[in-house]
């Protein structure tokens, strides 16, 4: 490991940042390993996955080069290609690899007292109202709730109308988009089976932000409806091939998980070559984008995701013992009856639809889809129909506070929302995989 480290050193150091390439060169050696025995050895299998490194580097430069003019080739990093190529790679394997995940034993229903739960849920709903008039108050300006009640009338001043009138749909926004992507994760986590799962793992996220980088970097003067368009756009092809490469063996776990992990991969090393080809007032605004910023929302912007919003809660509390029985294992549900595959795209497109509404509204916010469902799990147990109103309100509470502190701690700067969250969830996930490690050790 310490000489892997040093190795990934050396060469980020030279070179910059390469993906994929660790994974794709010894994967190729393993296939010629199945025709040529010799390649089986370390002593034929290391130097062979070398070169086989050497070779993707230096034929993602040339073939840069060959499809981009020479004064443009220039500055387009190398590791945009190499992403690509390891993206489409990635899908291959998936779509190759046998899914096992039928032989996982189901996972216990812990069930807390219902007191418990309605504790959990009105300490929530203080925790949401509290940040919710804090966003509403702080800021720049300071306001009061007198404020606000003569707002509400019609009866304030024109300089507290403004201050309203651009931080209220924003607090707004910021709400709905989190428990959005919070509702995202419940649903693609109990599909998957996987509790490291996220919206970003279906590709969802990275198909919207590519959507609406494209239009940015494309059409300068577009605005917040065509962004909003563009990122629906962009999620719902991402998402459509994702479940068409997935739908064979019945949208299984792995498949479904690495084909994603591709299509976010291969979003991003696109988006990175849109921004490194722009003019670089368009490539900040996509950046501004891209870090999670509820800036410049209207109530308009609100709408959509508030509707879908509604409409997954609906979907998810109707359907909430298909979604504990999918969150089981592969033969329970089959046995009473449930087809699996039909139950897995139904609540997949749900996820869909709150995923990208919540990325148009608000742009890429990280982690809250991953630190909700977990949270929940852990206060209120496993049973969904507690599960997806304690994630909701996670979630709501987790984008609202991050993007009150963006605008608040180096006001009149701000810092996007998604900034905010990364730095919460981080810790969180790395928390997630030691702890995961060791429950596989015992």
């Amino acid at each position: 490991m310490v000489l892997a480290a040093l190795l990934s050193a050396a060469a980020v150091t030279v070179a910059g940042p390469i993906g994929f390439v660790g994974l794709c060169a010894p994967a190729l050696v393993r296939s010629l390993a199945r025709r040529f025995r010799g390649f089986v050895r370390a002593r034929a299998a290391l130097p062979a996955a070398g070169l086989a490194g050497a070779g993707l580097v230096l034929g993602s430069d040339v073939l840069l080069r060959a499809l981009i003019p020479a004064e443009t080739a220039v500055a387009v990093p190398t590791g945009i290609v190499t992403s690509l190529v390891g993206a489409v790679f990635l899908v291959v394997t998936a779509l190759r690899l046998r899914d096992t995940a039928g032989a996982d034993a189901p996972d216990r229903l812990r069930v807390p007292g219902r007191t418990a739960f309605l504790v959990t849920v009105a300490a929530l709903v203080a925790v949401v109202v509290g940040v919710t008039l804090a966003g509403v108050l702080l800021g720049d300006s300071k306001l009061l709730l007198g404020d606000v009640a003569n707002w509400v009338q019609g009866r304030a001043g024109r300089t507290v109308s403004f201050v309203l009138d651009t931080r209220v749909p924003r607090v707004l926004a910021a709400l709905c988009a989190g428990a959005s992507l919070a509702l995202t994760g419940t649903l693609v986590q109990a599909v998957t089976r996987n509790p490291l799962a996220e919206p970003g793992v279906l590709g969802v996220s990275g198909g919207a932000a590519l959507g609406a980088v494209l239009l940015v970097t494309t059409v300068p003067a577009a605005g917040s409806w065509g962004i909003t368009g563009a990122a629906f756009t962009g999620a719902a092809l991402a998402s459509g091939v994702v479940f068409g490469l997935a739908a064979r063996g019945g949208y299984r776990q792995n498949r479904l998980v690495l084909v994603g992990i591709g299509m976010a991969a291969g979003s991003t090393a696109l988006i990175s070559l849109l921004i490194v080809l722009t003019d670089p007032l368009n490539a900040t605004k996509a950046l501004t984008w891209l870090s999670g910023s509820t800036y410049g929302r209207t109530t308009a912007d609100v709408l959509p995701v508030a509707l879908v919003l509604a409409l997954g809660l609906a979907v998810a509390v109707v359907r909430r013992t298909e979604l504990d029985l999918v969150a089981l294992d592969e033969d329970t549900p089959r046995l009473l009856g449930l087809g699996l595959p039909r139950a897995r795209l139904g609540f997949l497109v749900v996820g869909v639809l709150l995923a990208a509404t919540a990325v148009a509204a608000a742009g890429t916010i990280g982690f809250v889809g991953l630190v909700a469902p977990h949270a929940a799990r852990a206060l209120v147990g496993r049973r969904h129909v507690r599960v997806v109103p304690v994630a909701v309100l996670l979630g709501a509470a987790l984008v609202c506070t991050a993007d009150l502190l963006g605008r608040t701690v180096i006001a009149p700067a701000q810092l996007g929302a998604g900034l905010m969250t990364a730095m919460i969830g981080t810790p969180y996930f790395l928390r997630l995989l030691v702890r995961g490690r060791g429950a596989a050790r015992s």
